[in-house]
């Protein structure tokens, strides 16, 4: 993803992600789970409360759209970033890695567009799960808890940045 961070988003960058986080597990040559394509399993979000997904049928005409309308964006928002990652699971293209996938892409269009980037902590995942769901009706849930997610993200590099190494 970093060598790839000022690179426009692609269909083949994002398949590419996919592969690279589900090479050398049990998934890879099962073929549900089409490692290296789209989803040609239907899937879901969840498990308790799920959030319904595109089609297989449709997944590859649904990222089509999906980049289009993110690419021709001038000036790319955090707001425009989360509002994309929302579509993006919502198509879930892939057979397992979604989530993953998706907040990657997150963390680097925040790099590539100047915004302090996060990482959504375990802890924090069911905010994120409930704003995901909730998204059409309030927007704002899920805005928050990702900016919520950056100033955490914010605070540990700049501890990281003031670290000075002690002589003992």
């Amino acid at each position: 993803m970093l060598d790839n961070v000022d690179k426009p988003l692609s269909k083949e960058m994002m398949i590419e992600m996919n592969k690279i986080l589900k090479r050398n597990t049990s998934d890879e040559d099962d073929p549900r789970y089409n490692v290296g394509g789209f989803k040609v399993v239907p899937n879901i979000i969840g498990i308790v409360n799920v959030i319904k997904t595109s089609d297989s049928k449709t997944t590859e005409k649904d990222i089509d759209e999906l980049l289009t309308d993110y690419l021709k964006l001038e000036k790319v928002t955090i707001e425009d970033i989360i509002d994309f990652h929302v579509r993006f699971e919502r198509i879930h293209p892939f057979g397992d890695g979604n989530g993953r996938v998706g907040r990657m892409i997150m963390f680097k269009e925040c790099l590539k567009n100047n915004i302090m980037p996060f990482i959504i902590l375990d802890k924090d995942r069911p905010y994120y799960m409930r704003g995901l769901k909730g998204y059409d009706n309030d927007k704002q849930y899920l805005i928050d808890t990702c900016l919520h997610s950056r100033d955490i993200y914010e605070d540990v590099c700049n501890q990281l940045l003031d670290f000075e190494i002690k002589e003992g």
